[in-house]
């Protein structure tokens, strides 16, 4: 029967408590990732406005249509926050969407993401589920 010496004893007592923190860790990240997805996001609605610039969303309302889509650019990831004419406008690098969020002008080359949402029964708010 081999002893084992004090060397021994703290690496293995070290190795898991590592463990031990990382399972914690990534068990406190998942949790409040499936926290994330699962919130309710209530935003203003204003239909008599074309664009409407929520933060990290965009409100596009056209032909009896109204559709939420990201507001972060498909290039880097900046906000996107202003139109010039019927067109949304990345300040970081100037790629513009139509308001239907295709790609008109680079260097973005991927289309907006939707944002699947509804409006409420009462007409004055856009409720957004688990974005």
């Amino acid at each position: 029967m081999r002893k084992t010496g004090r060397r021994s004893f703290l690496e293995l007592a070290m190795t898991g408590i590592i463990a031990l923190v990382i399972f914690i860790w990534n068990r406190l990240v998942y949790h409040h990732i499936e926290m994330e997805k699962q919130k309710v996001r209530i935003l203003p609605y204003n239909e008599n406005k074309t664009v409407s610039f929520l933060g990290n969303y965009l409100v596009v309302n056209q032909e009896e249509k109204t559709t939420v889509f990201s507001a972060h650019c498909t290039h880097l990831g900046c906000i996107i926050d202003q139109t010039e004419g019927d067109r949304l406008v990345c300040p970081c690098h100037g790629s513009e969407y139509d308001l239907n969020g295709d790609v008109v002008k680079g260097p973005a080359y991927k289309s907006l993401k939707i944002i699947p949402s509804k409006i409420t029964p009462d007409g004055t708010h856009i409720e957004i589920n688990g974005q």
